[in-house]
């Protein structure tokens, strides 16, 4: 995502005090908008994959520090200083940073395919927390049916087979817990309307200052002097550049500006379906970049994720249409 287009998401937000409103031709519905940017926000996370083919040789932790620092420095020029909520930014530093490296821990400690579909437990967590921290929002049988049918079609298509034999619980732990505390910070974003989507720019600077301390330490730890050594930055090629600054605007930067943007006008529970397109996407991504076509899983994850959306769409009209029924 560009400076320009990031000014002009931060504007729109900071121009109004609540999550609803709007100007333009999304007024009647600021939902319509706020699911486009989700849809626009899960394309881009679905490139990812692809963009870490080309950095396989580089330490997870050092890619993400720069990567979410790069994507804070986009958004430093809009942050407003003035009326800085520090709270929110200590909440959503250590919830953006231990995101990533509990995550990336669950990949070294676990089979990265059962990590990977442990951690896309996220959606359905959001689906469960939103009616719980979102005193507005209903919860339904067909909520939770479309989260599980969801988490089906991503199954269905990253894995053939994971390797749970071979790995650890406290992997498949903090993989989980990697998810929750996505989950936990997507809905206490839609919560906290009130902070301006620039102050994401912090969130992810110092989580990528963070990362890149834990980056070094662990360097440090395995022996390697020397400042070049330790956080390896002089080793990368300008190809390993060229891919770190895409990562910086677009799946590891400038999308979680569109997703706080997204998460604050739009339906938490209809958003979270959605997401369980991203591994459907993004394996169809790396299977054409890699010349293997369309793979028949990917297929069928991608049938389930339709269903999912279309039996959220309905829970969604059943609530709107009966808010005051509890949980079906």
């Amino acid at each position: 995502m560009s400076p320009e287009a990031a000014s002009q998401l931060m504007a729109v937000q900071e121009a109004h005090g609540t999550c609803e409103s709007t100007r333009g031709p999304w007024r009647t519905n600021p939902q319509h908008l706020a699911l486009f940017v989700a849809i626009l926000t899960l394309l881009i996370w679905s490139t990812l994959a692809v963009s870490v083919v080309s950095l396989s040789m580089v330490p997870p932790l050092l890619v993400t520090g720069i990567a979410l620092a790069g994507g804070g420095v986009i958004g430093l020029p809009w942050v407003r200083w003035r009326t800085l909520d520090w709270r929110a930014v200590v909440i959503g530093t250590l919830s953006m940073f231990g995101y990533h490296a509990l995550y990336f821990l669950s990949l070294q400690w676990a089979d990265p395919v059962a990590a990977s579909l442990l951690h896309y437990l996220w959606p359905l967590f959001i689906i469960l927390l939103t009616p719980v921290m979102l005193r507005e929002h209903r919860l339904s049988i067909l909520h939770v049916l479309a989260a599980v049918c969801g988490f089906l079609g991503a199954v269905a298509c990253i894995a053939s087979g994971p390797a749970f034999s071979n790995s650890t619980w406290a992997g498949f732990g903090l993989a989980a817990i990697s998810g929750l505390i996505w989950a936990y910070y997507t809905v206490w974003s839609r919560k906290r309307c009130s902070v301006p989507t620039s102050t994401v720019a912090l969130y992810c600077l110092l989580a990528g200052v963070l990362a890149l301390l834990l980056h070094a330490g662990l360097q440090v730890g395995s022996g390697r002097a020397g400042p070049a050594s330790m956080v390896g930055i002089g080793d990368l090629s300008a190809q390993q550049w060229a891919t770190l600054a895409f990562l910086a605007l677009g799946p590891l930067g400038g999308t979680f500006y569109m997703w706080d943007f997204a998460i604050k006008r739009g339906r938490p529970n209809q958003i979270a379906i959605l997401a369980y397109a991203v591994p459907i996407v993004s394996t169809l991504f790396v299977g054409l970049f890699l010349g293997r076509g369309v793979d028949s899983a990917a297929l069928l994850g991608a049938l389930l994720v339709s269903i999912a959306v279309a039996i959220g769409n309905r829970a969604d009209r059943n609530t709107r249409t009966s808010p005051s029924q509890p949980l079906q």
